[in-house]
Parts: structure tokens; C-alpha cells; sequence
């Protein structure tokens, strides 16, 4: 059996961006897993930003941020009758230079061009492509899905970097829009249109309703990133509902996928 592998950057992306096609697909009994990269614990006695201080606070400013997060993700997973893995990569929030300097300290550093220090991003994301490589062999076994980093969120990027590298090794990749940023119809074609010269093509997947009922059911388990997100928990459902029945002009419900050239 193809294990259907999705690559999320942080601890609700995948879920946010594909949880309809995810419960679609454990549903009619294939497995999946969510790869959560983003998910490590900043070390106890680290100093934080004040951006990072800023973000922790949105979520609530738990004790243990990430842990809680880990947990929610969890929750949402089993909804969605998916597996997971959670990676020990720190968020850009939490990332330094060598020299101990905050790498990402605002937002306008967390969504453009990656800091020159920052090690994740200096090799183009072969090194995170290669501990997924081994984590996931042969390359015939399984489909990626990774995000195609709508938004241009720094950890988005890397993740896309590193699934073009599989891509490049014979790993079969399809991506997907993330969401909320796919809501803009012109970050999506912008986001595209980085691809290359080579047309993707997209693919609509079909879902039901109780797809996404399960979706909005496990997004709920984000509680820390309601007001982030959605600005409150009571927006969130009309939301995700209305941007999945956008996709065609018959209101049916649908995820789209964008699937790079055969090679």
C-alpha cells in the first residue's frame, strides 16, 4: 500500500490546507501520515525575542507552547484518522544566527527572503530533504504532498525547497495551497507561477460533506490559533466551508492540488 505522506511546515498546516482529503483518504482506508517539521521546543534556558514573546502570547502564552501545540495537533490527527510525526526543526520565531542574534524578529522578515545566517535555508533544503529521504524509502513507497508556499511564509519555503529536492531524486510530490493564505487568489497564481516554465497542472479533489465537517471539526482542535488564524473560534467553520465550496461554480466542495511535469 502507498502511504500518503504530508509534509506541514507547522503544527496545523497540513490539516488546515488538505484535512478534507486527509479524512477522504484514511476514510476509504489508505494510510497517511502528517511530517510536522517546524515542532521543536526552544531550548528551557534560551533567551526569546520579543517577536517570539509577541507570538506566544497570541496563543495564549501557555507554559509550554509547544508542547500544547504538539498535543492540539494530535487531537486534530485523530479526527482525521491520519498517523504523524512530529520533527525537532525550530519555528523561525525561535531560530538564531551563530552569534546568538534572533533571526526572524518581525514580520516582515517571516514572510521574504530568507536571513543569510540561517542554516536551514543556506543549502537550498537538502539537508531536510535528506532526513526525509530516510525517513521515507524507497521513493516508490509513498506520495508527498507539500505546501507550495503560499504567502511566502520563511518555514513554507524550506519545506517547499526541500520537496523539490525529492522531487529532483525520484520521490513522487504533488503540493498543495496553503491555507489561510490561498484565500488570495493572487498569492495562489503568484505561488505557481514559481514553479518554473514547465505548466503544473491542478487537480481539484472532490469532497463530501462530512469531509469537511471532520476538516472544520479538526482545525477546532487548534484552540492556541484561533484568534492568529480566524480572529475567534466563531469564524473559523463559514470560513473553511465558503473557501472550499470557491473552487468550482456548482458550490460542490473541493481541495486543489497542484502536481508538478512528469520528468
Amino acid at each position: 500500500m502507498i502511504k500518503h505522506v504530508y509534509l506541514s511546515p507547522h503544527l496545523d498546516d497540513a490539516v488546515l490546507s488538505c484535512g478534507g482529503t486527509i479524512h477522504r483518504l484514511s476514510g476509504s482506508g489508505e494510510a497517511v501520515q502528517v511530517v510536522t517539521l517546524f515542532a521543536g521546543d526552544p531550548a528551557p534556558e534560551s533567551d526569546l525575542s520579543p517577536f517570539a514573546r509577541l507570538q506566544q502570547r497570541h496563543w495564549g502564552n501557555p507554559p509550554r507552547p509547544m508542547a500544547l501545540r504538539r498535543a492540539e495537533d494530535g487531537a486534530a490527527r485523530v479526527r482525521l484518522g491520519a498517523g504523524g510525526q512530529h520533527l525537532d526543526y525550530l519555528d523561525a520565531v525561535y531560530r538564531t544566527a551563530p552569534d546568538g542574534g534572533w533571526l526572524y524578529d518581525g514580520e516582515e522578515k517571516l514572510w521574504g527572503e530568507f536571513q543569510p545566517a540561517d542554516a536551514l535555508a543556506q543549502d537550498s533544503g537538502q539537508g531536510v530533504a535528506d532526513r526525509l529521504a530516510a525517513l521515507f524509502a524507497p521513493p516508490e513507497s509513498h506520495l508527498f504532498y507539500a505546501p507550495l508556499a503560499v504567502g511566502r511564509h520563511v518555514d513554507h519555503q524550506i519545506v517547499r525547497l526541500a520537496a523539490q529536492r525529492l522531487l529532483s531524486q525520484g520521490h513522487r510530490v504533488a503540493f498543495y495551497e496553503d491555507y489561510p493564505y490561498s484565500e488570495d487568489g493572487a498569492a495562489v497564481q503568484a505561488a505557481v507561477q514559481k514553479t518554473g516554465a514547465e505548466p503544473w497542472r491542478p487537480e481539484l479533489v472532490a469532497l463530501t460533506a462530512a469531509d469537511l465537517r471532520a476538516k472544520v471539526e479538526a482545525i477546532g482542535y487548534y484552540r492556541s490559533q484561533m484568534a492568529v488564524l480566524f480572529g475567534g473560534a466563531q469564524a473559523m467553520p463559514n470560513r473553511v466551508w465558503a473557501f472550499a465550496a470557491s473552487h468550482t461554480t456548482d458550490g460542490c466542495l473541493a481541495e486543489r492540488l497542484w502536481w508538478p511535469p512528469e520528468p
